[in-house]
């Protein structure tokens, strides 16, 4: 038996690693994923996340997304547009509850300002901030939500808060 000539030309791995057969059914699958995000999500942007977060969610379920091909995909991408679709709503519940807030006295004029500022940020950004002063959510408990490192969650807030920061002291709010 001869030795595979990828393995003598310096590849210190097998042909057959799960990096390198994910790496062909991610090339295999890509276009007809993002294709079926785009036809339920009319956001170009948006469509591209949830085609890359489905195949975060195939690697991390290879053997089992890699036996059902596309049929796993979709799913996969159907229930992340369900999850989409849900905060979407939940943001516009949430602009529409801001925006028709209850009687507001000249003191309630700071708060209006940090609702409007909020309104203006990007949606991950005004997120870090709910949980974190909002929802009161601990370094771990944050880290755990975001799927990440407690440093990496409090770097999150940082530029969160710097964000909203510019967003106050250049007086353009959400309209």
């Amino acid at each position: 038996m001869q030795p595979d000539a990828r393995l003598l030309e310096g590849e210190s791995r097998p042909p057959s690693a799960p990096e390198e057969r994910f790496g062909n059914f991610y090339r295999q699958h890509y276009w007809p994923v993002l294709a079926f995000a785009q036809r339920r999500i009319n956001n170009h942007e948006t469509a591209r996340d949830l085609a890359s977060e489905t195949f975060r969610v195939a690697w991390s379920k290879f053997e089992q997304a890699e036996h059902l091909g596309l049929a796993f995909l979709y799913q996969t991408c159907k229930n992340l547009i369900g999850n989409e679709y849900r905060r979407q709503l939940r943001v516009a519940a949430l602009e529409v509850k801001l925006q028709h807030c209850p009687e507001r006295h000249a003191s309630d004029e700071h708060s209006l300002q940090l609702r409007e500022a909020m309104l203006g940020m990007r949606d991950a950004e005004r997120e870090i901030l709910y949980l974190t002063y909002w929802e009161e959510l601990s370094a771990q408990q944050l880290a755990n939500v975001l799927g990440c490192s407690q440093e990496a969650a409090w770097a999150r807030v940082s530029r969160a808060r710097k964000s909203l920061k510019n967003i106050l002291r250049s007086g353009v709010h959400h309209a």
